[in-house]
């Protein structure tokens, strides 16, 4: 029998990005070439310093600013290479700032011109990088005043921190190893709870460095998945499981434990006890 204890701690591919062009006028008869205007920067332009908080590092950052009344179209979309940005407005009116952090795709901005259609915007487990992983945040701002913005990955971490053999005897739990099941494959960047399994997939095997004899082992495995929050599980929204296998005597058991809910950005330490 088998006693596990949980604590709960606590973006599919991208359009290719799109091309604009603006065509020029030929002169028939263009005479001597001018020199080229001499650019300044405008010194009635607003600025606004945006800080960011994130649990992970930013390697990058996409920002898309949008009017934060009426349609909400995008105003401009920008992208830099992490730390804090400096956002330079013609005017005053208040805006809404979406960010993607760490995404290395382009995006269709054609398609991303309302603020309603963050929504559709999906990313796959098997491209986020547990290093680096996307993370996504949604804050306003007032031109001409700074503002901080929250990132949030989508990545939640499974950490395996404590395996005890309570077997009878001095059998010996062998070559014990660890994986995840029905891993959610995609899900919606921007979305804060409510996520559906899609695409299910098992995450790769974890080996253990010891077996699991007499001594309890803190073997401290860290697994990856993806947000699974939604209320009863069913068989075409399963549960996502934690799967630990080990021999005993030559023969394989396998114990398979529920993780559920597991939310955005979640972290989830399990402690496993063999009997």
């Amino acid at each position: 029998m088998e006693k596990l204890k949980i604590l709960v701690m606590t973006m599919l591919p991208l359009l290719a990005g799109a091309c604009r062009f603006n065509g020029g006028q030929v002169n028939p008869d263009p005479g001597p070439p001018e020199p080229a205007p001499e650019v300044k920067q405008d010194s009635a332009a607003l600025q606004s310093r945006i800080n960011f908080w994130a649990p992970y590092p930013i390697e990058s950052l996409d920002l898309f600013v949008y009017q934060a009344d009426g349609l909400k179209e995008l105003q401009f979309h920008e992208r830099i290479s992490g730390g804090d940005a400096v956002l330079s407005l013609s005017d005053s009116l208040p805006k809404t700032l979406a960010v993607v952090a760490n995404v290395r795709g382009t995006f269709n901005l054609d398609a991303l011109n309302h603020f309603d259609s963050l929504d559709a915007l999906v990313f796959r487990f098997s491209d986020d990088n547990p290093q680096a992983p996307l993370m996504t945040g949604i804050g306003s701002f007032v031109p001409g005043r700074d503002t901080t913005v929250a990132l949030t990955p989508l990545l939640c971490t499974v950490q395996l921190t404590e395996v005890s053999n309570w077997m009878d005897g001095d059998r010996l739990a062998e070559n014990p190893r660890v994986w995840l099941e029905n891993i959610n494959g995609e899900a919606e960047m921007f979305r804060e709870r409510g996520f559906t399994v899609r695409d299910p997939v098992a995450s790769k095997t974890e080996r253990l460095p010891f077996d699991i004899g007499l001594y309890s082992q803190y073997p401290g495995t860290i697994l990856y998945c993806y947000p699974n929050d939604l209320p009863n599980p069913t068989t075409g929204n399963p549960a996502t499981e934690l799967v630990f296998q080990y021999e005993v005597d030559g023969k394989t058991r396998t114990q398979r434990y529920i993780l559920h809910p597991i939310q955005r950005g979640s972290t989830i330490l399990v402690e496993v006890m063999i009997r």
